[in-house]
This record gives structure tokens, C-alpha cells and sequence, in this order.
């Protein structure tokens, strides 16, 4: 059986209660019958699978499947893996069945629960993924080798997917029609923590903070010379298999000491990088001489989606920026 906390965080959810009322179902569930369990069973399918595209871990750590229900469906969707599961929950209107509507009924009639099922209720319920013990009896606490932080299962998701070597594609900051091809590494050192290293025009880069949230990776990279910093933004989302990376990273100006925000292309290498490798090189924006097809792609990327950089002013008094636009 569940719990009595999750039984009463399932029977006092908003999103539950509006659908049930707005159906004529009322909310007193040990009144409710088969077909009203299995309306609830698709809402809370539907919004798992939603979590779990969020959260691929769910899945690929069997949390809210079993493995024979996962061999099972693979088999009968002609799917490989479970990054296809992730594909087809991503592109089918159909629910996935988690949870039935049948099991959900058991529950409130005393039924013992499986701790996947349980952990399908956490998932929709919003509970964070250190406290699923706290929510389980003692008997379906089966998880706390694998218990996560919020903040390290983001780390799992980025040691999962995302460590590697990359290029860093990226206009030059003078506004020329160079490219900058720099080595971008996300790695582990010595003490098993992740850290991204990259060089800009000669100065090595390293992090001092990276943080997965909601679809958005941002690195946080120091200069290892001077007092400088980077701040790079990357839209992820859901993806597990990450090729081309899009990305926009912030920074001051070495002459003019002013913000710019620059538009960049990261490109995943097969080969990981060596120190003798971690070197820069310049690619000119209109010429096509001696590149590789991987950087005749980027080049013509940077060619038709500009502009690529965005430069800030000088702070001022609002009579100056009147005076600017001739306004009085």
C-alpha cells in the first residue's frame, strides 16, 4: 500500500481536484469507481511523461519501469532503446501507461504498490528526489543508494550526456570577418568534479560554476590570467545525444571595457582533445580554403544567421540618450 502522505498529496493536487470537479466526479476517492481511476490515470500519466522527457535519468535509471515493462513496450513500438522511448514520448499524442487506473484503485482499497508505481505517483506529485524516503514506508525504501540532491542530479544529467571534447565556434570580437576555432572541454579532474576549460585569443578559461536548469546549461568560465570572466548560456533541452550546441556568451570588451554578447556554435568532437591539440585556430568568414566539412558548415552557419554580436554603451544620463536619438 501507499503511504498516507502521498494518498492525500494525490487527493488534495489543484490540478486533480479542478478536472475531477469540472467532470462531476466530486473528491471523495474511496467513493470513486474503475472509470474514475482511469481518468486520473491518463492525467497522471501525461504528466510524468512530460517529467520524464525533462528528466531522462527517471528512465534510464528504471525509477518510474520496471525493466520487463520497458523490454515490453520496446519490443511492441519497434523501439532500440530507452532513448527512443524518449523520442516516441516526446512525438506521440498517445499516454504512456505508467500507472493504471486499475492499480490506482487497488491503492485505496489497502493493494500493495510496487516501488516503481510509488515512485510514478513522486514524480507527478513534484516531490523532490532526496525526500522520495521520506514519502515511502520503510519497506519500499529501496532507492537511497541512488539518492540525489536536486543540484546533483543535475550534475548526473551533465556527466551523463554533455562531457566531452567540442570546438567553440565564434566571431571575433572587433567585428572583423574572422572566426575564432577554439578547443571547449567538459571533463572531470583529479577530484571527480566537472570542470570546462576553453582558450580566447591565447587565455586559457576555466569554470568556476556549471548549472543544469530547465533545458538551460550555463558555465560560468574564469580567465586564468587576468581578472576577466565569460558567462556562456546554452539551450540543451531534452537532448541526450548533443552534436551541434547553440550558445550565447557574455563578456566585456578588452579595449572599449563594454559588455558584448556573442554568438556561438560548440561542435562535439569523436576524439577527445590533448594538451598538445588545445590550441586555437582563425578561419576567415568569406573564404572556404582548406576546411574541413565540419567547419564549412559552421562558416555558412555564421554567414546567414548574423549578426553575431551585440555590443552595450556606456551608462548615461537620460538628456545624453535623448541628445542620441535627437529627441528633446
Amino acid at each position: 500500500m501507499i503511504s498516507q502522505r502521498i494518498q492525500k498529496a494525490l487527493e488534495t493536487n489543484e490540478g486533480l481536484q479542478e478536472v475531477l470537479q469540472a467532470n462531476g466526479f466530486g473528491l471523495d476517492w474511496k467513493k470513486f469507481n474503475r472509470t474514475v481511476f482511469d481518468f486520473i490515470a491518463r492525467k497522471i500519466n501525461r504528466s510524468v511523461s512530460e517529467k520524464v522527457i525533462a528528466l531522462p535519468f527517471l528512465l534510464y535509471e528504471k525509477l518510474v519501469i520496471g525493466k520487463d515493462q520497458l523490454q515490453k513496450f520496446l519490443f511492441e513500438k519497434k523501439l532500440k532503446d530507452e532513448e527512443g522511448l524518449l523520442s516516441y514520448l516526446a512525438n506521440q499524442r498517445t499516454v504512456f501507461p505508467w500507472i493504471s487506473g486499475k492499480t490506482l484503485q487497488s491503492y485505496w482499497n489497502n493493494g500493495k504498490a510496487k516501488d516503481t508505481k510509488i515512485n510514478v505517483l513522486l514524480v507527478f506529485i513534484g516531490v523532490e528526489f532526496a525526500k522520495w524516503d521520506e514519502w515511502k514506508s520503510l519497506k519500499h525504501a529501496q532507492v537511497t543508494a541512488t539518492r540525489l540532491t536536486r543540484k546533483s542530479t543535475q550534475q548526473e544529467l551533465i556527466r551523463n550526456y554533455f562531457l566531452g571534447s567540442y570546438f567553440l565556434f565564434y566571431q571575433k570580437s572587433d567585428g572583423s570577418g574572422t572566426l575564432i576555432k577554439a578547443p571547449f572541454t567538459i571533463e572531470l579532474d583529479d577530484t571527480n568534479q566537472i570542470i570546462v576549460q576553453t582558450i580566447t585569443e591565447g587565455h586559457l578559461y576555466r569554470s568556476s560554476s556549471i548549472e543544469l536548469r530547465d533545458g538551460i546549461l550555463y558555465i560560468h568560465c574564469e580567465n586564468q590570467v587576468f581578472n576577466e570572466k565569460e558567462n556562456h548560456i546554452f539551450n540543451v533541452g531534452n537532448e541526450t545525444n548533443p552534436e551541434v550546441l547553440f550558445v550565447i556568451s557574455n563578456t566585456i570588451s578588452v579595449k572599449s571595457k563594454l559588455a558584448i554578447g556573442i554568438r556561438n556554435v560548440l561542435v562535439r568532437q569523436k576524439k577527445n582533445f590533448t594538451p598538445q591539440t588545445f590550441v586555437e585556430r582563425e578561419i576567415l568568414l568569406d573564404g572556404f580554403d582548406d576546411l574541413t566539412s565540419e567547419e564549412e558548415t559552421v562558416v555558412k552557419y555564421f554567414q546567414h544567421n548574423g549578426p553575431n554580436l551585440m555590443h552595450s554603451e556606456s551608462c548615461c544620463t537620460m538628456e545624453v540618450l535623448k541628445g542620441k536619438l535627437g529627441l528633446r
